[in-house]
């Protein structure tokens, strides 16, 4: 199980200082919008917005009559209403709260992973289209972090492309490795802070540890005078069968 209180606190911590470092976020936000089929979008639902990044990008090529949106952050009110005053917001876990209407399009960015059981969202959400209707989404892969599994116990969960096709039918499956560069590695455990990712859990980094992992990360994954880590963004359209 997801330890959603953990998620909750972090995320509420780098609200301020998460736009500036959620360039990831950004990236796939794009992405995946310029994976839609279409344009236009009668309803349309996005669960976890958080700042709003996905929302600014899907408002700049993206037509709806109506938007919906939903986070475990009370405060995704106050950075969506500035986008779209007029969008309904539902607060609250999407694996929890109850959604009674159906949309033409639901759309996720990188949010989908602190789900505890991620397939039985997704047969939630579909559940929750109108004929025609599409789930669009980024997630993580496998490969995501992969410098640092070694050092830390990552709580990472991966979607079975194989087990989505015997239940869904699939418009679009991506799956990339994206290498972010950093000065040192300790610019990397704090651009998980600045952006609320738990990737490393409630890790007591003792000063030891942390030299250890200063010296190590930088034999291992340096290229001229950076430091990298792999990001391996996963995009997926489907609609139900």
């Amino acid at each position: 199980m997801k330890n959603k209180s953990l998620i909750k606190k972090r995320f509420s911590k780098s609200l301020k200082t998460y736009d500036d470092n959620a360039f990831i976020q950004k990236q796939t936000a794009e992405k995946l919008i310029s994976l839609l089929p279409e344009t236009s979008y009668e309803k349309v639902f996005e669960t976890g917005a958080l700042t709003g990044i996905l929302t600014k990008e899907l408002i700049k090529k993206i037509k709806f009559n109506s938007y919906t949106y939903n986070d475990i952050i009370p405060e995704a009110k106050f950075y969506i209403d500035k986008i779209i005053p007029e969008a309904e917001f539902f607060e609250g876990d999407i694996e929890e709260i109850s959604l009674s209407e159906k949309f033409n399009l639901i759309i996720s960015n990188a949010s989908l992973q602190w789900c505890s059981d991620i397939y039985k969202t997704i047969s939630k959400l579909t559940e929750h289209l109108n004929e025609g209707g599409i789930l669009a989404f980024s997630i993580f892969g496998s490969k995501n972090l992969k410098e640092i599994k070694r050092f830390f116990d990552i709580d990472n969960q991966y979607v079975d492309i194989e087990r989505l096709k015997e239940k869904y039918n699939l418009i679009n499956y991506i799956s990339e490795e994206i290498k972010i560069y950093f000065d040192n590695p300790v610019d990397i455990i704090k651009h998980f802070k600045l952006t609320g990712v738990n990737a490393l859990k409630e890790v007591s980094l003792t000063k030891s540890r942390l030299k250890e992992f200063e010296e190590e990360y930088g034999k291992k994954y340096s290229q001229g005078d950076k430091v990298y880590l792999t990001y391996n963004p996963v995009y997926i359209i489907l609609y139900s069968k």
